[in-house]
């Protein structure tokens, strides 16, 4: 999957900052989704479910790796810089985890 999502960034002409700027695009609607899907007052009349988080929060997904592997030079650092800062960022929200009461 993630040398999947290596090459069609590549074959994708976006600019680092338009990709950036589509990341906050599909955050938004994640937010929407999850407002509408819990009942948020306002938001009811777009319908949409916990399918529809889902579907947004994958959308989001996409666009950060593809972020991230416009920001590699190769498919192998793309990999493994994601293997390694998913593992930091994991074993630190562990530790925080650890310290909250």
């Amino acid at each position: 999957m993630l040398s999947e999502i290596f090459d069609l960034t590549a074959a994708d002409p976006k600019t680092l900052q338009e990709r950036a700027l589509k990341l906050c695009e599909e955050a938004g609607e994640v937010a929407q989704a999850v407002l509408s899907a819990t009942g948020a007052p306002g938001t009811a009349y777009k319908g949409l479910s916990v399918a529809d988080v889902r579907e947004e929060a994958v959308d989001t997904i996409i666009v950060a790796m593809a972020v991230l592997a416009q920001a590699s030079d190769s498919r192998d650092f793309f990999e493994a810089e994601f293997e390694r800062l998913i593992l930091q960022k994991c074993q630190k929200w562990q530790a925080t985890l650890a310290v909250d009461p």
